[in-house]
């Protein structure tokens, strides 16, 4: 399995894992597996790997899954984005206000189906840290409600620390960060 960043070849693989991850494309049994919200463009890929970077997972030719990282200052964003760096003022991590510190956006990550369970969240994560340390302390995501089995996989099992929950859209969300020091 090589990690490496993503180059423009990349993106339709990426595009076809997402787009098969998302709930519309998924059975409710699928959905207890986790799913991704997003359904970003080669053009969004391209500006998001630009701006800070992507992440793939490659086993030979094959993506077995991705990660997106971006600076907070990205622009255009979703909403739930907007709405998660709302909460980063009223919040501390490791004795520090996330306003005091280096934040990214971490997400989306997927994994494809059949590279599930084999360690690849891990190593993309522990290259998360690697890539964004010199730059970056602290990673922040948003994870959906509806999604236990990601904040499951990113709190119990990457170790990160569930903040605060939040809304948007009428739907409630998980703020989840993580330090990028070894």
């Amino acid at each position: 399995m090589q990690i490496r960043q993503a180059g423009a070849g990349d993106y339709p693989k990426i595009i076809k894992l997402q787009l098969e991850n998302t709930p519309g494309q998924l059975s409710e049994t699928e959905k207890l597996q986790g799913f991704v919200v997003s359904s970003m463009d080669e053009q969004q890929l391209a500006a998001i790997n630009q701006a800070l970077g992507i992440l793939v997972a490659m086993d030979g030719d094959r993506l077995a899954g991705f990660v997106c990282m971006a600076p907070t200052t990205m622009q255009p964003r979703h909403p739930v984005v907007d709405a998660m760096l709302a909460t980063l003022a009223d919040q501390q991590f490791g004795g520090k206000s996330l306003l005091r510190q280096r934040v990214f956006v971490y997400g989306p990550v997927c994994i494809g189906k059949q590279w599930r369970g084999q360690g690849i969240l891990q190593k993309l994560f522990a290259a998360v840290k690697i890539y964004t340390r010199a730059d970056y302390d602290i990673g922040a995501a948003f994870i959906d409600d509806r999604n236990p089995h990601s904040l499951a996989a990113h709190v119990q099992g990457l170790k990160m620390a569930a903040l605060t929950p939040f809304s948007c859209l009428r739907l409630n969300y998980q703020l989840v960060v993580f330090s990028t020091a070894a």
